[in-house]
């Protein structure tokens, strides 16, 4: 241990460490400042970090570099204070404040870039380690974070080494991937003569059992949602009653979901295949444990596979960095089971996804009905990173098989009671996408599981809103219709439809954006026209009124007590048509209009299809119309064509009520269409070479 007493005390090492930053702070006022790089997260060293809080003032000028600071705050304050910069590519809750504020700066960078980071300007003039004691060979490993402190460590150009007596030392050994035909150095070792310095500590090391504390209903949804997690896997590998291994390679990372898809598998006895993560928690020691992790040897409690037994990469259970118990820590100490790889090799998706069924689970702050992720950002506020979250969601998705899966609560619990989505229309502006809708994943909630691969923008909403909170969903659906690639969303999608006098126009579902433009249609109907639509003698004015249309085209068109359609040529309407809700039944009362110059266009057979087409998707039971018996002739001849039964109305005689069954509309529509369909096959067999047409063309020729 003489290589560990030649650099004295941690503070003087400290002193050292200073020094060296003041020797390359910058003369010009251009200039990069000096970078000094802390282990973060579990490799965090506290003794270090009360030394700076205490005396900022000995690396003034100089930036900071950590990954994931846990704090505590009022020490990074200090030393913000004393003109020490703060530089992270993941934020912790130590300085996230202080990046909202604009007194620290968030580097925003997937996890498998971050060590590329330090081969340029973020290059550390001054690392410190946190390693593990050395072994016979003077070897040591860069502790729980080592996956992410070994680029920067080996990157600076003076490197300090505390050593823990409590830290574990990783399996050191040098192994092949027959998958990408590479061989790679497992336990991210450094030799102690490396360093520039070297001290010894013995402090607590930062740990994370399971199961921190969580309310009881939303503990019932994490395990919900772990439940619909590994029940999409069963269902993606199409395993039978009796399998008792998921084919599948997982990511299960650190949070009470990972911990709870772990606590599921081990309730089941449902193991899997193995495990690449670039970071672990107690959960996969729990698997491990209990036999269930197959291409680690199923290693079982006290016993320690040998090299022999585990002799490829992925053979082991894959990560970057630890956080979790020491009881997690002491199981992996000098573990052949496990393969401590550097991050620039556990995130990369090219290595990732020659895992065959590699799923990867991850959790998100909000995911909006058309698939874009937010990890990163809490309305307009930075709260994390996207961390690996890309890296594996790729990885995963380009694998054989594999599958991304994004895991979160359709709604959480306000402060003041309330119950806020989790599952938003679109993402508050500023928000950081960490997945983009480019990249289609599987989002679980504890309602059910929406897979999002290979569908259109209309489709994800619908799978999105089946697995929103249930006292959100009208309104989400609401929201999702005021965007123009959402058209149709919960009532029918847009569609062409052809005017008698051969043009084209647009029918869709109606939307809040339009109430200009039908103002601007009801300008154009003709007193007769008014007369006739709304019974009565009903003034343009007051058919315009804001708070008449607002409540036509916003608060009650929900597609479910209220539907509209309209159709609109060259970006005007020139028809619209509505069902309203009668009761709490299935009866809508149903109404339509056409501009008063796009008269016999067939615009109210259009119309009337959507309507249709609409109540069969809503499930709706009847509908009811009202018109006027002399003064309406073309609605009247619109209604009986379509089967609609005509009743006298008992308290107006000018007054005749229309009445028919959804079902038997659709029905007749089908018979309609077939018949249609059957008249274009007979006109394009006769037109075909040989067909009627055909043969009375050549005789009149030959004629």
């Amino acid at each position: 241990m003489s290589q560990i007493e030649r650099s004295g005390t941690l503070d003087a090492a400290l002193q050292q460490a200073a020094a060296q930053l003041a020797q390359a702070r910058p003369d010009g006022a251009t200039a990069h400042r000096p970078v000094l790089y802390l282990p973060g997260n579990a490799g965090r060293i506290d003794a270090v970090e009360q030394w700076l809080f205490a005396q900022p003032e000995a690396i003034a000028g100089c930036d900071v570099f950590q990954i994931y600071a846990l704090g505590p705050a009022e020490g990074w304050e200090r030393t913000v204070l004393a003109n020490v910069g703060l530089v992270t590519p993941f934020i912790g809750p130590g300085v996230r404040h202080l990046v909202n504020a604009g007194l620290a700066r968030n580097i925003r960078c997937n996890l498998s870039q971050v060590p590329q980071l330090f081969e340029g300007r973020w290059r550390p003039e001054v690392a410190i380690a946190h390693v593990s004691p050395p072994d016979a060979e003077g070897r040591v490993t860069l502790g729980l974070n080592a996956g992410l402190d070994i680029a920067p460590v080996r990157a600076a150009r003076w490197k300090l080494a505390v050593v823990s007596r409590r830290m574990p030392r990783w399996h050191i050994a040098s192994v092949d991937d027959p998958a990408s035909g590479q061989r790679f150095d497992i336990g991210c070792a450094m030799r102690l003569d490396e360093f520039d310095a070297v001290v010894e500590i013995d402090e607590p090391l930062l740990e994370r059992p399971m199961q921190t504390a969580q309310s009881a209903e939303a503990s019932a949804d994490t395990r919900a949602i772990a439940a619909n997690v590994i029940d999409l896997l069963h269902r993606d590998a199409a395993m039978g009653p009796g399998a008792d291994t998921l084919p599948h390679t997982l990511q299960l990372g650190i949070g009470r979901l990972p911990d709870a898809v772990a606590d599921e598998l081990v309730a089941r006895g449902l193991g899997v295949a193995g495990i690449w993560s670039e970071m672990l928690s107690d959960g996969v020691l729990r698997l491990l444990r209990a036999g269930l992790i197959a291409r680690a040897g199923r290693t079982s409690a006290g016993e320690r596979d040998t090299p022999g037994h585990i002799a490829t990469l992925r053979e082991r259970i894959v990560v970057g960095f630890v956080l979790g118990s020491m009881a997690l820590y002491e199981a992996m100490h000098d573990n052949p089971a496990f393969a401590v790889l550097p991050q620039a090799e556990v995130n990369d998706p090219a290595l990732i996804r020659l895992n065959d069924r590699m799923a990867s689970l991850n959790a998100a702050l909000a995911v909006s009905l058309t698939g874009e992720v937010a990890a990163a950002t809490l309305d307009k506020r930075y709260y994390s990173d996207v961390g690996g979250q890309f890296d594996f969601a790729l990885g995963a998705s380009w694998s054989r098989g594999g599958v991304a899966v994004i895991g979160l609560p359709s709604a959480v619990r306000l402060r003041d009671g309330a119950l806020g989505s989790r599952i938003v229309a679109t993402h508050a502006e500023g928000a950081h996408h960490t997945i983009g809708a480019d990249l289609p994943v599987v989002v679980v909630s504890e309602q059910g599981a929406a897979d999002l691969r290979g569908l259109h923008d209309c489709e994800r909403v619908e799978a999105m809103l089946s697995i929103a909170h249930p006292q959100w969903r009208a309104a989400l659906a609401k929201d999702a219709r005021t965007l123009p690639s959402m058209q149709g969303v919960g009532a029918i999608p847009a569609q062409l439809v052809a005017l008698r006098d051969g043009r084209h126009a647009v029918l869709r579902p109606a939307v809040r954006a339009d109430i200009p433009a039908i103002a601007d249609y009801i300008g154009r109907l003709s007193e007769a026209d008014r007369f006739t639509r709304y019974m009565g003698t009903v003034s343009e004015r007051a058919l315009t009124d804001p708070s008449r249309m607002n409540r036509l085209y916003d608060e009650t068109l929900d597609y479910r007590e209220h539907a509209a359609f309209l159709i609109e040529l060259d970006r005007e309407v020139i028809g619209v048509s509505h069902a309203f809700r009668i009761g709490q039944g299935g009866t809508y009362e149903v109404s339509y209009s056409r501009r008063s110059d796009f008269g016999r266009q067939g615009l109210g057979t259009h119309l009337m299809h959507a309507l249709i087409d609409w109540g069969v998707a809503a499930g709706a039971e009847n509908f009811y119309a009202t018109t006027y018996r002399n003064k309406n002739p073309r609605m009247r001849s619109l209604f009986d064509r379509f089967g609609f039964s005509a009743h006298a109305d008992p308290d107006d005689y000018n007054a005749v009520s229309y009445r028919a069954t959804v079902h038997e509309l659709a029905r007749q529509r089908a018979v309609r269409a077939q018949a249609t369909a059957a008249l274009a096959e007979s006109a394009r067999a006769a037109r075909a070479p040989g067909g009627v047409a055909d043969q009375d063309s050549a005789l009149a020729q030959g004629a």
